[in-house]
């Protein structure tokens, strides 16, 4: 009855699973959209506040930072099996 529960390893009782490839991608993705929709929104800020310039330069560097994590895990999601197996899928099955 308890020969079970010792020979679980303790890593992973409590241990969350890592997401995949396409769920990093997915999750980069969102904060990239997240952030290029703040930098939109700043852009029609009226009347003009105080340190506007601040706050539109950090929306920028965030945006870059963002661009710069999504390519990172795009280029990992597209050398992992997932994407070998999307690349070979959309050659077998032609677009129209």
């Amino acid at each position: 009855m308890y020969s079970a529960v010792l020979a679980a390893p303790a890593a992973s009782v409590g241990a969350a699973p890592a997401p995949t490839v396409r769920q990093q991608l997915a999750r980069t993705q969102a904060v990239l959209h997240d952030a290029r929709q703040a930098l939109y929104g700043l852009r029609d800020e009226y009347p003009r506040q105080p340190a506007r310039f601040a706050r539109i330069r950090a929306a920028i560097i965030r945006h870059q930072q963002a661009r710069a994590a999504y390519k990172a895990a795009a280029e990992a999601f597209h050398a992992s099996p997932e994407g070998t197996q999307l690349q070979r899928f959309r050659q077998q099955y032609a677009r129209w």
